[in-house]
């Protein structure tokens, strides 16, 4: 009988038997996640039906088409149920897990959670805590956040750039028809075959770098609901009539808020165009587990020299920010100088 009261009890370390109670109490649904974003793929599950769970404790990790988020249950007590698997992709608004509450629990919400749509913080939450004055204001932060952290944290990230005399490359523009974009993604994915360091991966458990075989490649394109990053799948494979087509349909359907879910994620490699904010430079974080961005100004006339005579050209700097474990810096200016050479030779088009 003794040892039976130890097994309930949980005494001399060992944990007790946890009884599985039904599917009941509240439930936790996938919350806004702020920028426009409206599903997530479930990456992983933290918590096991009948696992007690604490107010703010991490009870999943998802990823979005930004970034990996990992979510507190705005709850305390225990897991009931779970909705849905590992891998599924799931809608802001669907259940993820019920979780049943203490007899005197007071239900409070977490912070930037709502019960049913997302709620935010404005001056009128805010109260007197911890020296925080009754007139400042709780914002919640971008979904973005955690993984701006973990990339500044983890990848030891190194930015390179060159300024490059773009007037040809506006000329090959008019000329063939092609968006500026296409023609710099171009230059970007010939670049990428010839160091193919860039489109990689960094397995850190075994040591090793993955070189990848397809380029799937992510544009920055801004949206009424924020910036957004599509992917061109196999963009290595398609010419640049295709390319171009392509990158015109995303970016459409971007800010239609109508991109298809195997456009949002997995890309290898990222073009990130910051001049349509008019600053000439930047060193972004990289888009984990990618390795490579370039990075493109605005175009301005500058002062050039050319055969000797100074003239007014279309001037435009590029940057590379690259994970310094794959490779080092001569490989990165091998790859930045390829760029530069075709976009200052204005002949980036290929096939």
């Amino acid at each position: 009988m003794l040892a039976g009261l130890h097994r309930l009890s949980g005494v001399d370390g060992r944990p007790a038997d946890r009884p599985v109670p039904p599917a009941a109490g509240r439930t936790f649904s996938l919350p806004d996640l702020g920028e426009g974003l409206t599903e997530a793929e479930l990456l992983e599950w933290k918590v096991e039906v009948g696992d007690p769970v604490a107010h703010d404790q991490v009870v999943a990790e998802v990823e979005t088409a930004k970034s990996v988020v990992t979510l507190p249950s705005p709850f305390a007590g225990t897991v009931t149920a779970l909705h849905c698997p590992a891998g599924e992709v799931v809608r802001v608004g669907a259940p993820l897990l019920s979780v049943a509450e203490p007899d005197n629990a007071s239900g409070a919400v977490l912070t930037g959670y709502g019960t049913g749509a997302s709620e935010r913080w404005s001056p009128s939450h805010a109260r007197q805590e911890g020296g925080v004055e009754a007139s400042d204001a709780r914002v919640a932060m971008r979904a973005t956040a955690e993984k701006f952290l973990r990339a500044h944290r983890d990848t030891p990230s190194v930015t390179i750039w060159a300024d490059v005399d773009a007037t040809g490359l506006l000329a090959e523009r008019a000329s063939r028809g092609a968006g500026l974009l296409a023609l710099l993604a171009r230059a970007c994915l010939t670049g990428l075959a010839e160091f193919p360091e860039f489109n990689s991966r960094v397995d850190s458990d075994r040591g090793e770098v993955v070189r990848l075989s397809r380029v799937h490649l992510g544009f920055a394109a801004q949206t009424p609901k924020g910036l957004v990053v599509p992917v061109v799948r196999d963009a290595d494979r398609l010419p640049l009539d295709a390319l171009a087509a392509e990158l015109r349909r995303l970016t459409d359907l971007a800010r239609q808020d109508a991109l298809p879910v195997g456009h949002r994620t997995g890309g290898t490699f990222t073009l990130n165009n910051y001049g349509v904010f008019e600053v000439d430079g930047a060193t972004p974080l990289l888009n984990h587990p990618q390795v490579a961005m370039l990075g493109v100004g605005r175009v301005t006339d500058r002062p050039w020299a050319v055969d000797g005579r100074v003239e007014v050209r279309k001037v435009v700097s590029l940057s590379l920010t690259f994970d310094h474990r794959v490779c080092d810096g001569g490989t990165a200016a091998g790859f930045l100088r390829h760029v530069v050479d075709a976009v200052g030779g204005g002949s980036v088009g290929g096939g």
